[in-house]
Protein backbone atom coordinates (compact mmCIF):
# COMPACT_ATOMS: atom_id res chain seq x y z
CA UNK A 1 0.00 0.00 0.00
CA UNK A 2 1.11 3.31 -0.83
CA UNK A 3 2.58 5.57 2.57
CA UNK A 4 0.50 8.23 1.66
CA UNK A 5 1.37 10.06 4.65
CA UNK A 6 5.50 10.01 3.31
CA UNK A 7 4.93 10.39 0.11
CA UNK A 8 2.04 12.38 -1.26
CA UNK A 9 0.03 13.92 1.04
CA UNK A 10 2.71 16.47 1.90
CA UNK A 11 3.05 17.67 -1.74
CA UNK A 12 -0.86 17.54 -2.97
CA UNK A 13 -2.00 19.58 -0.14
CA UNK A 14 0.35 22.51 -0.88
CA UNK A 15 -0.91 22.22 -4.99
CA UNK A 16 -3.22 24.84 -6.07
CA UNK A 17 -4.55 22.95 -8.80
CA UNK A 18 -7.12 20.66 -7.41
CA UNK A 19 -6.17 16.96 -7.26
CA UNK A 20 -6.75 13.38 -6.03
CA UNK A 21 -5.21 10.47 -5.85
CA UNK A 22 -7.02 6.88 -6.03
CA UNK A 23 -5.63 3.68 -5.09
CA UNK A 24 -4.61 0.39 -7.26
CA UNK A 25 -8.75 -0.28 -6.15
CA UNK A 26 -10.50 3.00 -6.94
CA UNK A 27 -10.79 4.23 -3.60
CA UNK A 28 -9.79 7.73 -2.74
CA UNK A 29 -6.18 8.05 -0.89
CA UNK A 30 -5.79 11.94 -1.34
CA UNK A 31 -8.45 14.64 -1.54
CA UNK A 32 -6.33 18.40 -1.49
CA UNK A 33 -7.59 21.51 -0.33
CA UNK A 34 -7.84 23.05 -3.48
CA UNK A 35 -10.20 20.17 -4.85
CA UNK A 36 -12.48 20.44 -1.72
CA UNK A 37 -12.43 24.38 -3.42
CA UNK A 38 -13.93 23.28 -7.03
CA UNK A 39 -15.98 20.77 -5.86
CA UNK A 40 -17.52 21.82 -2.64
CA UNK A 41 -16.44 18.38 -1.07
CA UNK A 42 -14.43 17.64 2.11
CA UNK A 43 -11.91 15.28 1.81
CA UNK A 44 -13.32 13.51 5.10
CA UNK A 45 -16.25 12.51 2.70
CA UNK A 46 -14.68 11.12 -0.29
CA UNK A 47 -11.64 9.50 1.68
CA UNK A 48 -11.62 5.96 1.46
CA UNK A 49 -14.29 5.29 -0.56
CA UNK A 50 -15.37 5.03 -4.08
CA UNK A 51 -17.47 7.91 -4.30
CA UNK A 52 -15.34 10.39 -6.08
CA UNK A 53 -17.27 10.84 -9.06
CA UNK A 54 -20.65 12.30 -6.65
CA UNK A 55 -18.09 15.73 -6.61
CA UNK A 56 -18.70 15.80 -10.29
CA UNK A 57 -21.88 14.21 -11.70
CA UNK A 58 -25.34 13.88 -10.85
CA UNK A 59 -25.16 10.19 -11.76
CA UNK A 60 -22.46 7.61 -11.25
CA UNK A 61 -19.79 7.06 -14.01
CA UNK A 62 -15.97 7.04 -14.14
CA UNK A 63 -13.64 9.99 -13.52
CA UNK A 64 -10.98 10.39 -15.74
CA UNK A 65 -8.46 8.31 -13.06
CA UNK A 66 -10.85 5.52 -13.17
CA UNK A 67 -10.22 4.50 -16.75
CA UNK A 68 -6.41 4.41 -15.93
CA UNK A 69 -7.43 2.63 -12.56
CA UNK A 70 -9.65 -0.03 -14.60
CA UNK A 71 -7.58 0.04 -17.94
CA UNK A 72 -10.61 1.56 -19.73
CA UNK A 73 -8.90 4.14 -21.69
CA UNK A 74 -10.62 3.59 -24.58
CA UNK A 75 -14.01 5.16 -23.15
CA UNK A 76 -12.17 8.17 -23.47
CA UNK A 77 -14.56 9.24 -26.55
CA UNK A 78 -17.74 8.16 -25.10
CA UNK A 79 -17.01 10.57 -21.74
CA UNK A 80 -14.89 13.46 -22.79
CA UNK A 81 -15.92 16.00 -25.89
CA UNK A 82 -11.69 16.14 -26.20
CA UNK A 83 -9.38 14.15 -24.85
CA UNK A 84 -5.51 13.30 -26.27
CA UNK A 85 -3.53 10.41 -24.58
CA UNK A 86 0.03 12.54 -25.91
CA UNK A 87 0.99 13.79 -23.55
CA UNK A 88 4.43 13.51 -20.91
CA UNK A 89 1.54 13.22 -17.69
CA UNK A 90 -0.75 10.25 -18.99
CA UNK A 91 -3.84 11.00 -20.46
CA UNK A 92 -5.64 14.32 -20.67
CA UNK A 93 -9.28 15.19 -21.31
CA UNK A 94 -11.96 18.02 -21.24
CA UNK A 95 -15.35 18.09 -20.65
CA UNK A 96 -18.36 20.34 -19.70
CA UNK A 97 -19.48 19.94 -15.98
CA UNK A 98 -21.99 20.39 -13.36
CA UNK A 99 -20.84 20.26 -10.04
CA UNK A 100 -23.51 19.20 -7.92
CA UNK A 101 -22.42 21.56 -4.98
CA UNK A 102 -21.70 23.93 -6.84
CA UNK A 103 -24.18 26.79 -9.12
CA UNK A 104 -23.78 26.88 -12.14
CA UNK A 105 -21.22 24.75 -15.24
CA UNK A 106 -17.56 24.07 -15.78
CA UNK A 107 -15.61 23.28 -19.27
CA UNK A 108 -12.50 21.56 -17.05
CA UNK A 109 -9.10 20.68 -18.55
CA UNK A 110 -8.44 17.08 -16.80
CA UNK A 111 -4.78 14.89 -16.33
CA UNK A 112 -4.49 11.61 -15.44
CA UNK A 113 -1.02 9.67 -14.82
CA UNK A 114 -0.35 6.45 -13.22
CA UNK A 115 1.95 5.72 -10.56
CA UNK A 116 3.96 2.23 -10.59
CA UNK A 117 6.06 0.64 -7.93
CA UNK A 118 9.43 -1.34 -8.62
CA UNK A 119 7.90 -4.29 -9.99
CA UNK A 120 5.69 -2.23 -12.30
CA UNK A 121 2.42 -2.36 -10.65
CA UNK A 122 0.41 0.43 -10.56
CA UNK A 123 -0.08 1.69 -7.04
CA UNK A 124 -2.34 5.09 -7.65
CA UNK A 125 -3.39 7.52 -10.25
CA UNK A 126 -3.57 11.17 -9.66
CA UNK A 127 -5.78 13.08 -11.11
CA UNK A 128 -5.22 16.86 -11.48
CA UNK A 129 -8.62 19.23 -12.50
CA UNK A 130 -8.15 22.75 -13.78
CA UNK A 131 -11.53 24.87 -14.44
CA UNK A 132 -10.58 26.51 -17.56
CA UNK A 133 -14.58 27.93 -18.24
CA UNK A 134 -13.64 31.40 -18.83
CA UNK A 135 -10.93 30.50 -21.42
CA UNK A 136 -14.05 28.38 -23.06
CA UNK A 137 -16.30 30.36 -23.43
CA UNK A 138 -14.03 33.23 -24.91
CA UNK A 139 -13.13 30.22 -27.33
CA UNK A 140 -16.48 29.53 -28.09
CA UNK A 141 -17.75 33.16 -28.30
CA UNK A 142 -14.74 33.97 -31.01
CA UNK A 143 -16.10 30.67 -32.86
CA UNK A 144 -19.30 32.12 -33.39
CA UNK A 145 -17.98 34.92 -33.87
CA UNK A 146 -15.56 33.68 -36.61
CA UNK A 147 -17.90 31.31 -38.20
CA UNK A 148 -19.94 34.32 -39.56
CA UNK A 149 -17.23 36.18 -40.68
CA UNK A 150 -17.00 36.29 -44.10
CA UNK A 151 -12.85 36.44 -44.08
CA UNK A 152 -11.54 32.77 -43.84
CA UNK A 153 -9.90 32.62 -40.50
CA UNK A 154 -8.58 29.34 -38.57
CA UNK A 155 -6.72 29.48 -34.78
CA UNK A 156 -4.37 27.61 -33.76
CA UNK A 157 -3.79 26.89 -29.80
CA UNK A 158 -0.97 26.95 -27.41
CA UNK A 159 0.09 23.61 -28.73
CA UNK A 160 -0.07 24.36 -32.97
CA UNK A 161 -3.26 22.50 -32.88
CA UNK A 162 -6.59 23.84 -34.86
CA UNK A 163 -9.05 25.23 -32.35
CA UNK A 164 -11.23 27.00 -35.16
CA UNK A 165 -11.77 26.99 -38.58
CA UNK A 166 -14.45 29.12 -39.90
CA UNK A 167 -16.83 28.10 -43.13
CA UNK A 168 -15.53 31.16 -45.40
CA UNK A 169 -11.66 28.88 -44.89
CA UNK A 170 -13.91 25.69 -45.25
CA UNK A 171 -15.14 27.25 -48.64
CA UNK A 172 -11.68 28.84 -49.36
CA UNK A 173 -9.61 25.15 -49.00
CA UNK A 174 -12.24 22.72 -49.72
CA UNK A 175 -11.29 21.40 -46.12
CA UNK A 176 -13.82 20.69 -43.56
CA UNK A 177 -13.23 21.91 -39.45
CA UNK A 178 -14.27 18.34 -38.83
CA UNK A 179 -11.22 17.36 -40.38
CA UNK A 180 -8.78 20.20 -38.80
CA UNK A 181 -10.20 20.73 -35.67
CA UNK A 182 -8.00 19.22 -33.13
CA UNK A 183 -5.42 17.99 -35.48
CA UNK A 184 -1.99 19.90 -36.89
CA UNK A 185 -2.68 18.65 -40.03
CA UNK A 186 -3.86 22.68 -40.76
CA UNK A 187 -0.81 23.16 -43.28
CA UNK A 188 -2.65 20.56 -46.09
CA UNK A 189 -5.27 22.76 -46.78
CA UNK A 190 -2.19 25.06 -48.33
CA UNK A 191 0.55 22.69 -49.25
CA UNK A 192 1.06 19.71 -50.84
CA UNK A 193 4.32 18.98 -48.50
CA UNK A 194 4.68 20.06 -44.70
CA UNK A 195 5.73 23.59 -44.26
CA UNK A 196 4.89 26.07 -41.29
CA UNK A 197 2.03 28.41 -42.27
CA UNK A 198 2.71 32.37 -40.84
CA UNK A 199 0.63 31.77 -37.79
CA UNK A 200 3.26 28.65 -36.66
CA UNK A 201 5.79 30.80 -37.57
CA UNK A 202 4.29 33.37 -34.76
CA UNK A 203 3.67 30.17 -32.56
CA UNK A 204 7.06 29.23 -32.63
CA UNK A 205 8.72 32.78 -32.69
CA UNK A 206 10.72 31.71 -35.91
CA UNK A 207 9.60 34.72 -37.76
CA UNK A 208 12.85 35.16 -39.00
CA UNK A 209 11.88 32.42 -41.78
CA UNK A 210 9.16 34.90 -43.42
CA UNK A 211 11.35 36.18 -46.19
CA UNK A 212 12.35 32.03 -46.99
CA UNK A 213 8.38 31.16 -47.08
CA UNK A 214 6.52 34.38 -48.33
CA UNK A 215 7.27 36.50 -51.61
CA UNK A 216 6.18 39.67 -49.69
CA UNK A 217 6.36 41.10 -45.76
CA UNK A 218 4.63 43.93 -45.28
CA UNK A 219 5.63 46.04 -42.06
CA UNK A 220 2.57 46.81 -39.74
CA UNK A 221 3.40 50.16 -38.00
CA UNK A 222 -0.13 49.83 -36.36
CA UNK A 223 0.09 46.56 -34.21
CA UNK A 224 3.89 45.42 -33.65
CA UNK A 225 3.03 41.93 -32.80
CA UNK A 226 0.17 41.38 -35.91
CA UNK A 227 2.63 39.61 -39.07
CA UNK A 228 1.49 40.33 -42.77
CA UNK A 229 2.57 38.05 -45.64
CA UNK A 230 1.44 37.80 -49.23
CA UNK A 231 2.30 34.76 -51.34
CA UNK A 232 1.02 32.81 -54.17
CA UNK A 233 -0.61 29.09 -53.17
CA UNK A 234 -1.34 26.27 -54.67
CA UNK A 235 -4.65 25.20 -52.83
CA UNK A 236 -4.12 20.98 -52.83
CA UNK A 237 -7.93 20.61 -53.30
CA UNK A 238 -8.99 23.58 -55.21
CA UNK A 239 -7.58 24.16 -59.46
CA UNK A 240 -5.59 26.97 -60.06
CA UNK A 241 -3.48 29.33 -57.95
CA UNK A 242 -4.70 31.64 -55.92
CA UNK A 243 -2.34 34.75 -54.46
CA UNK A 244 -3.20 35.55 -50.55
CA UNK A 245 -2.82 38.04 -48.28
CA UNK A 246 -2.51 36.30 -44.53
CA UNK A 247 -2.66 37.96 -41.50
CA UNK A 248 -1.94 36.28 -38.04
CA UNK A 249 -2.11 38.04 -34.40
CA UNK A 250 -1.34 36.28 -31.25
CA UNK A 251 -3.89 36.34 -28.19
CA UNK A 252 -2.58 36.19 -24.53
CA UNK A 253 -3.96 35.22 -21.75
CA UNK A 254 -3.99 38.06 -17.93
CA UNK A 255 -0.46 36.20 -17.39
CA UNK A 256 0.83 37.77 -20.61
CA UNK A 257 1.38 33.86 -21.95
CA UNK A 258 0.00 33.56 -25.76
CA UNK A 259 -2.50 30.51 -25.57
CA UNK A 260 -3.57 31.23 -29.25
CA UNK A 261 -2.87 32.37 -32.92
CA UNK A 262 -5.40 33.37 -35.27
CA UNK A 263 -4.48 33.42 -39.28
CA UNK A 264 -6.72 35.17 -41.78
CA UNK A 265 -6.62 34.80 -44.93
CA UNK A 266 -8.13 37.44 -48.09
CA UNK A 267 -7.99 35.42 -52.11
CA UNK A 268 -6.33 38.62 -53.44
CA UNK A 269 -5.36 36.73 -57.41
CA UNK A 270 -7.65 38.91 -59.27
CA UNK A 271 -6.26 42.09 -58.02
CA UNK A 272 -2.59 40.46 -58.07
CA UNK A 273 -3.07 39.57 -62.22
CA UNK A 274 -4.63 43.50 -62.46
CA UNK A 275 -1.56 44.26 -61.09
CA UNK A 276 0.32 42.37 -62.86
CA UNK A 277 -0.83 43.09 -66.08
CA UNK A 278 -0.28 46.79 -65.00
CA UNK A 279 3.29 46.59 -64.43
CA UNK A 280 3.84 44.63 -67.61
CA UNK A 281 2.08 47.34 -69.63
CA UNK A 282 4.46 49.80 -67.56
CA UNK A 283 7.63 48.05 -68.40
CA UNK A 284 7.18 46.43 -71.71
CA UNK A 285 6.28 47.97 -75.30
CA UNK A 286 2.56 47.30 -75.91
CA UNK A 287 3.31 46.51 -79.98
CA UNK A 288 6.21 44.29 -79.67
CA UNK A 289 6.36 42.85 -76.47
CA UNK A 290 9.87 43.89 -75.76
CA UNK A 291 11.05 45.89 -72.80
CA UNK A 292 10.25 49.39 -73.34
CA UNK A 293 12.44 52.48 -72.65
CA UNK A 294 12.07 53.01 -69.15
CA UNK A 295 12.83 49.49 -68.70
CA UNK A 296 15.93 49.94 -70.71
CA UNK A 297 16.90 52.73 -68.96
CA UNK A 298 16.46 51.31 -65.40
CA UNK A 299 18.18 48.29 -66.42
CA UNK A 300 20.82 49.76 -68.16
CA UNK A 301 21.87 51.77 -65.56
CA UNK A 302 21.37 49.06 -63.03
CA UNK A 303 23.95 46.75 -64.91
CA UNK A 304 26.83 49.45 -65.87
CA UNK A 305 26.57 49.63 -61.57
CA UNK A 306 27.30 46.15 -61.74
CA UNK A 307 30.12 46.55 -64.16
CA UNK A 308 31.78 49.29 -62.49
CA UNK A 309 31.98 47.53 -59.29
CA UNK A 310 33.23 44.40 -60.57
CA UNK A 311 35.01 45.91 -63.16
CA UNK A 312 33.63 43.72 -66.10
CA UNK A 313 33.19 44.76 -70.04
CA UNK A 314 29.04 45.69 -70.35
CA UNK A 315 28.06 45.90 -74.04
CA UNK A 316 25.29 47.43 -75.89
CA UNK A 317 23.96 47.22 -79.34
CA UNK A 318 21.71 50.02 -80.83
CA UNK A 319 19.64 47.90 -84.30
CA UNK A 320 18.42 50.22 -86.81
CA UNK A 321 15.55 48.39 -89.32
CA UNK A 322 17.35 50.04 -92.52
CA UNK A 323 15.20 52.59 -94.59
CA UNK A 324 11.81 51.80 -92.67
CA UNK A 325 10.43 54.95 -93.66
CA UNK A 326 9.79 53.97 -97.24
CA UNK A 327 8.80 50.46 -96.24
CA UNK A 328 6.28 51.99 -94.26
CA UNK A 329 5.30 54.46 -97.57
CA UNK A 330 4.95 51.52 -99.57
CA UNK A 331 3.42 49.01 -97.90
CA UNK A 332 1.23 50.63 -95.37
CA UNK A 333 1.53 51.19 -91.16
CA UNK A 334 -0.29 48.23 -90.90
CA UNK A 335 2.16 46.00 -92.72
CA UNK A 336 4.97 48.18 -90.73
CA UNK A 337 3.73 46.92 -87.44
CA UNK A 338 3.78 43.56 -88.39
CA UNK A 339 7.88 43.77 -89.41
CA UNK A 340 8.18 45.17 -86.51
CA UNK A 341 6.38 42.83 -84.74
CA UNK A 342 8.66 40.40 -86.53
CA UNK A 343 11.79 41.81 -85.95
CA UNK A 344 11.69 42.61 -82.29
CA UNK A 345 10.48 38.72 -82.06
CA UNK A 346 13.70 37.35 -83.89
CA UNK A 347 16.05 40.00 -81.71
CA UNK A 348 14.87 38.40 -78.47
CA UNK A 349 15.13 35.06 -79.62
CA UNK A 350 18.59 35.43 -80.08
CA UNK A 351 19.11 36.45 -76.37
CA UNK A 352 19.83 33.38 -74.88
CA UNK A 353 21.22 34.45 -71.57
CA UNK A 354 18.58 35.66 -68.46
CA UNK A 355 20.52 38.33 -68.30
CA UNK A 356 20.70 39.97 -71.69
CA UNK A 357 17.89 42.54 -72.52
CA UNK A 358 16.54 43.13 -75.36
CA UNK A 359 14.04 46.57 -75.61
CA UNK A 360 12.48 48.83 -78.00
CA UNK A 361 14.35 52.18 -77.85
CA UNK A 362 11.44 53.95 -80.01
CA UNK A 363 10.26 53.95 -83.64
CA UNK A 364 11.97 51.01 -85.57
CA UNK A 365 15.12 51.24 -82.89
CA UNK A 366 16.24 47.79 -80.87
CA UNK A 367 18.72 47.40 -78.31
CA UNK A 368 20.18 44.58 -75.94
CA UNK A 369 22.36 44.95 -72.96
CA UNK A 370 25.31 42.48 -72.69
CA UNK A 371 26.18 42.08 -69.46
CA UNK A 372 29.68 40.90 -68.81
CA UNK A 373 30.27 40.43 -72.61
CA UNK A 374 33.07 42.06 -74.56
CA UNK A 375 32.88 43.11 -77.88
CA UNK A 376 34.32 40.02 -79.55
CA UNK A 377 31.44 38.15 -77.57
CA UNK A 378 28.87 41.47 -78.72
CA UNK A 379 30.13 41.17 -82.17
CA UNK A 380 29.35 37.48 -82.09
CA UNK A 381 25.70 38.11 -80.84
CA UNK A 382 25.35 40.98 -83.89
CA UNK A 383 26.03 38.67 -86.29
CA UNK A 384 23.50 36.11 -85.65
CA UNK A 385 20.86 38.79 -84.79
CA UNK A 386 21.56 40.47 -88.29
CA UNK A 387 21.66 37.71 -90.08
CA UNK A 388 18.50 36.16 -88.51
CA UNK A 389 16.61 39.00 -89.54
CA UNK A 390 17.70 39.29 -93.27
CA UNK A 391 17.07 35.00 -93.12
CA UNK A 392 13.45 36.56 -92.69
CA UNK A 393 13.20 37.14 -96.15
CA UNK A 394 10.69 40.04 -95.75
CA UNK A 395 10.35 41.84 -98.91
CA UNK A 396 11.31 45.68 -98.98
CA UNK A 397 11.96 47.16 -102.53
CA UNK A 398 12.88 50.18 -100.95
CA UNK A 399 15.98 49.36 -99.45
CA UNK A 400 19.14 50.02 -101.41
CA UNK A 401 21.29 47.62 -98.94
CA UNK A 402 18.89 44.62 -100.48
CA UNK A 403 15.78 43.10 -101.57
CA UNK A 404 14.27 42.37 -98.00
CA UNK A 405 14.56 44.03 -94.46
CA UNK A 406 17.72 43.95 -92.75
CA UNK A 407 18.60 45.91 -89.78
CA UNK A 408 22.30 47.97 -89.01
CA UNK A 409 24.02 47.37 -85.35
CA UNK A 410 26.46 49.25 -83.89
CA UNK A 411 28.34 47.95 -80.97
CA UNK A 412 29.42 50.02 -77.80
CA UNK A 413 31.75 48.18 -75.40
CA UNK A 414 33.63 49.34 -72.43
CA UNK A 415 34.95 48.77 -68.64
CA UNK A 416 33.70 51.19 -66.57
CA UNK A 417 36.46 53.61 -65.30
CA UNK A 418 36.25 57.07 -63.61
CA UNK A 419 35.02 59.75 -65.51
CA UNK A 420 32.59 57.53 -67.42
CA UNK A 421 29.21 56.82 -67.20
CA UNK A 422 26.25 55.17 -68.89
CA UNK A 423 25.92 57.88 -71.47
CA UNK A 424 29.15 57.14 -72.06
CA UNK A 425 28.34 53.47 -73.67
CA UNK A 426 25.04 54.73 -75.40
CA UNK A 427 27.30 57.45 -77.18
CA UNK A 428 29.43 54.55 -78.13
CA UNK A 429 26.71 52.27 -79.91
CA UNK A 430 25.19 55.36 -81.25
CA UNK A 431 28.23 56.32 -82.95
CA UNK A 432 28.87 52.76 -84.11
CA UNK A 433 25.39 52.44 -85.48
CA UNK A 434 25.93 56.13 -87.88
CA UNK A 435 29.20 54.47 -88.80
CA UNK A 436 27.11 50.88 -89.68
CA UNK A 437 24.73 53.21 -92.14
CA UNK A 438 27.01 55.25 -93.24
CA UNK A 439 29.12 52.16 -94.84
CA UNK A 440 26.50 50.68 -96.64
CA UNK A 441 23.88 49.18 -94.16
CA UNK A 442 22.54 45.49 -93.32
CA UNK A 443 26.08 45.36 -91.56
CA UNK A 444 27.63 45.48 -87.98
CA UNK A 445 30.26 48.40 -86.71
Amino acid sequence: MLNKDQLLEPLMSQLVIPAFVLDANGKVLIWNKACERLTNVKADQVLGTNRHWQAFYDHKRDCLADLLVNGNVDKLKALYSYHSDNNHFGVHAQNWCQIPNVPGHFYLAVDAGAIYNEKGKLIAVVETIRDITEQKLAQENLNRLMQDHVTPTFALDADGEVLIWNRACEQLTNCKAENMIGTKNHWQAFYDEKRDCLADLLLKNDTDKIAELYSLQIDDAVNEHRLRVENWCQIPKVPGHFYLAIDAAPIYNEAGDLVAVVESLRNMTEAKLAQEKLERLAQYDGLTGLANRRSFDQRLQGDWNLAERNQTPISLLFIDIDHFKQFNDIYGHQTGDNCLKAVASVISGQCFRPSDLSARYGGEEFTIILPNTDKNGAQVIAERVRKAVFDLHWEHSGNTAADYVTISIGIGTCIPSTGQTVDTLIKMADESLYKAKEQGRNRIY
